[in-house]
């Protein structure tokens, strides 16, 4: 579970221009080592890691009500030097693009070879 999460707004950017019929979907997802609370302006990682961004696979659950929640679960593989993970984010594209959501979590130390399994839901809540 992040402790903070944000959808920047980039990410509100994207939700009405999907629900207008375009755009792309927000189903790549990056990781990195900043620890700076995300703020409505973020457009990338603090502090990107070397891995390349990773497609998730999309589907809607039911958090509070039916089909609430926009889901996105991939898993990133440290290629590199170990590091702490700190921080995760969605993009609607492989490269660039847009952010969506960012979250910055509890340090996560990866070692060479190992990986990360994200899940990152979005709850559209009507409070």
């Amino acid at each position: 579970m992040a402790d903070i999460v944000t959808i920047v707004d980039g990410g509100l950017a994207i939700i009405t221009n999907r629900m207008n019929g375009g755009g792309t979907e927000p189903k790549w997802i990056d990781q990195g080592t900043g620890t700076t609370s995300p703020t409505n302006t973020d457009t990338a990682l603090e502090t990107p890691g070397p891995e390349a961004r990773t497609v998730g696979v999309v589907s809607r659950v039911t958090t509070n009500t039916a089909n609430d929640t926009y889901r996105v679960v991939g898993t990133i593989a440290k290629t590199t030097a170990a590091a702490d993970i700190t921080e995760v984010a969605t993009f609607d594209a492989l490269t660039a693009g847009n952010m969506a959501v960012r979250a910055v979590v509890g340090a996560i130390h990866l070692e060479l070879g190992n990986s990360i399994e994200w899940t990152i839901d979005q709850i559209l809540d009507q409070a």
